[in-house]
């Protein structure tokens, strides 16, 4: 059985918004919604939000001891309902159950079902392994659905629970081609069911394969049903019939092959019966393998290859099994063990007595991201990431430096991936000065973007050391060392950040707010600071003393500096100054560039003023600039960023809170006028940038504003209005959120 410890119960009228993605790293997913439906079916390497296949639906049929025969969609609601079709769900017409919440702990779920003249309960609990440092365990590609009914009478019941989908090889919604789907009877170590096909194999991501399997009572398999062709929505028609009169959908002819489809397609269902005893239990479970082994890179929005280059790839999954019949064969003798190292993991999170349960469950929920089509391995595992999804492609390509530097959870979890993401930009986003490329193309080898961004450069400096501290691997260090060299002197040179070495990022700074400020500034500056501490760091490990004390140096400058000079006595502000010419080619594509500037945060009180301070508690590498400072930095960011409500607060751009709700916003303006146009985002509240401010508040003491803090991100994404498993900013599952697992580190 899937027993797990509940951290969040959400009651029936907070379940709208809940969908948690089931499925491995990199191999896409479904999601089970807080009504007990199956969506969001992205299983084909592309992103596809809210869609799911014509019939994808658990049904359940029980027969009473009067054989009064009664059938239900397992689900608590239809979708909206159209003003002149009717609702669009393909089985609208049947009677659904009624919700009862929704439990989770991730990567665990549970939708909780009643019903209002049945005696009995439903429960659909969903499974996919999560397992630290066990990364291919932690990538396969499969789905458990484990339904429990409960009879709540003193008579057993009859009953059966039917999933019938539709073999949809060739399809993600978006493009369509169901022409040739084969459907075959399947089995796996006594678990039966069938498999979807289609010949030949095509060099498309909508070519593979997927098992549907059950066990838990005797099983009827359909690879196709005999009222398929029947006028009138007759095909609905058959399938209420026939489920009402058996209990279960036969196939049309067990003894023939299954010929290829035509344009319509095939739908299939796989059939459980049994009987739930008197004030008992009967559990069934259903499992759902697939096996789609390539990736359409230009249609995902991560290509600059030449027009006549291939943009296919092949997903390191893929590699590991034939179809996914294989998939089930492999982990059907696994599915206990696999589900108690798990459990073990979230157990060892959820023993923490010493932290609130809003830090543990935003650190679980936010590790959805790696489970969802933001991220990707390719054919050789390079792990990469976009930073979040549209709803049909990626959303901002690359493995974006200055969103991925926010995230501590490849790290610590899974640092085989952490690694492999870094190495790919020492080894492709470098250029011979040194100037790291914040977003890497595909196909690597012949990269067009030419910008660095100063946060996502130095970030990327401090997390080369944190890997070398994860691994302990010296001579992986060395190996890497002179290039997070060039990274560091890449900011002395002409026309770049500080070019005249004096520890302070004078020039024009690209950063993460999809700007570059020009003059000194906390953002860029608490960045550099821990890169340099970093860079000393690892020149001391190497034997480079040399350039440890250069580092020291520019380090004890630019910190006294700072504090000198942008701390106004409440927090750190930025010096404004117009760009000085000519700037380097990698730090701006403005040439010349305005003055003034455009789109800086000026005297503003910024949320993550000291974010390479967040960084550099991470990596063990002390304060960066005067403590009395940072703590009262702290204090002030509490005190004029975050927002007991949004009633007053004006917005121009994306709204992730409003009204009642609570947040820290990235830039208030408490003293001095705002810069116009300030940066485009100073408005909005982003749950990474949040988590990270809980972060220190934590570290220096702040306990209660930090529990405050994280729980108005956990308020926000209560399951009414927000999904408490995708927490966007620029598109859905977006990567920064994953700073989440600093609050549980």
């Amino acid at each position: 059985m899937l027993d797990f410890p509940v951290l969040r119960r959400y009651p029936r009228r907070q379940v709208r918004a809940i969908a948690l993605p089931v499925g491995g790293i990199g191999t896409g997913c479904f999601c089970l919604t807080g009504e007990g439906a199956l969506s969001d079916w992205q299983l084909m390497s592309r992103p596809h939000r809210g869609w799911r296949p014509p019939y994808a639906h658990l049904l359940l049929w029980v027969r009473t001891p009067s054989d009064k025969r009664h059938l239900r969609v397992l689900s608590s609601a239809l979708e909206q309902l159209d003003a002149d079709h009717g609702a669009p769900d393909s089985l609208s017409g049947i009677p659904r159950m009624h919700s009862r919440g929704f439990e989770a702990t991730y990567p665990y779920g549970r939708a909780l079902l009643g019903d209002l003249i049945l005696p009995l309960h439903a429960s659909i609990t969903a499974f996919n392994p999560l397992i630290p440092e066990a990364t291919d365990d932690s990538s396969l590609p499969f789905g458990l659905l484990e339904i429990t009914l409960t009879n709540l009478s003193e008579r057993p019941l009859e009953a059966s629970l039917t999933f019938i989908l539709t073999n949809f090889v060739g399809t993600d919604g978006i493009q369509s081609d169901l022409r040739g789907n084969i459907t075959d009877f399947a089995e796996a170590h006594g678990w039966q069911g069938v498999l979807f096909r289609k010949e030949p194999e095509q060099r498309d991501p909508r070519w593979g394969t997927l098992a549907l399997l059950a066990e838990g009572g005797e099983i009827t398999s359909a690879r196709r049903w005999a009222f398929r062709d029947r006028p009138w929505n007759g095909e609905q028609l058959g399938i209420i019939k026939t489920l009402l009169d058996t209990g279960a959908l036969p196939d049309e002819d067990p003894h023939q092959a299954c010929p290829p489809s035509d344009e319509r397609g095939w739908d299939s269902s796989v059939s459980v019966r049994f009987e739930v005893p008197a004030s008992g239990q009967h559990i069934v479970r259903f499992l759902l393998c697939w096996h789609f082994p390539y990736r359409n890179l230009h249609e995902l929005g991560w290509w600059q290859g030449k027009p006549d280059a291939d943009p296919i790839v092949r997903n390191h999954y893929a590699l590991c099994f034939a179809d996914a019949l294989e998939v089930a064969r492999s982990v059907i003798p696994r599915l206990n063990e696999l589900h108690q190292r798990t459990l073990a993991f979230v157990q060892s999170i959820l023993g923490r007595k010493e932290l609130p349960d809003s830090f543990k469950e935003s650190a679980l929920n936010c590790l959805a991201v790696l489970k969802s089509p933001t991220v990707f391995r390719s054919e050789d595992g390079t792990f990469a990431g976009f930073e979040g999804c549209n709803a049909t492609t990626g959303c901002c390509h690359g493995s974006c430096t200055h969103v991925w530097n926010y995230e501590q959870a490849t790290l610590n979890l899974f640092p085989d991936l952490h690694r492999s993401m870094l190495e790919s930009h020492l080894t492709y986003g470098l250029t011979e000065e040194g100037a790291q490329r914040f977003r890497l193309d595909l196909p690597p080898t012949d990269p067009t973007w030419s910008l660095s961004a100063v946060d996502g450069q130095m970030g990327l400096v401090v997390r080369v050391y944190q890997q070398y501290l994860r691994d302990g691997d010296e001579q992986w260090l060395r190996a890497r060392y002179p290039k997070v060299k060039r990274m560091l002197e890449f900011a002395w040179c002409a026309g770049a950040w500080d070019a005249d070495q004096d520890g302070i990022m004078e020039g024009i700074q690209h950063n993460t707010y999809d700007v570059e400020f020009v003059g000194p500034n906390p953002l860029c500056q608490s960045w550099y600071m821990a890169g340099l501490c970093a860079g000393e760091k690892m020149a001391r490990l190497v034997g480079d003393e040399a350039f440890a004390q250069q580092c020291r140096r520019l380090f004890e400058q630019g910190s006294e500096w700072t504090d000198q000079h942008l701390f106004n006595g409440e927090y750190y502000v930025q010096q404004m100054r117009n760009a000085k010419e000519p700037s380097h080619p990698n730090v701006t594509a403005w040439h010349p560039y305005p003055t003034p500037p455009p789109f800086q945060m000026g005297e503003g009180c910024l949320i993550d003023q000291l974010i390479g301070q967040y960084k550099a508690n991470r990596a063990g590498l002390g304060d960066l600039f005067q403590r009395e400072h940072i703590l009262k930095a702290l204090e002030s960011i509490w005190r004029y960023n975050f927002r007991k409500n949004f009633h007053q607060h004006y917005n121009p751009m994306r709204t992730y809170a409003t009204g009642d709700e609570s947040g820290v916003v990235l830039c208030a303006y408490p003293h001095a006028p705002m810069p116009y146009p300030p940066f485009p985002y100073w408005a909005e509240c982003w749950t990474g940038l949040e988590y990270a401010f809980a972060r220190l508040l934590w570290d220096y003491g702040f306990h209660s504003e930090a529990e405050q803090v994280v729980q108005a991100v956990r308020d926000r994404h209560d399951g009414s209005r927000r999904n408490p498993f995708n927490e966007p900013e620029c598109g859905s599952y977006y990567a920064r959120c994953m700073s989440a697992w600093s609050l549980v580190e």
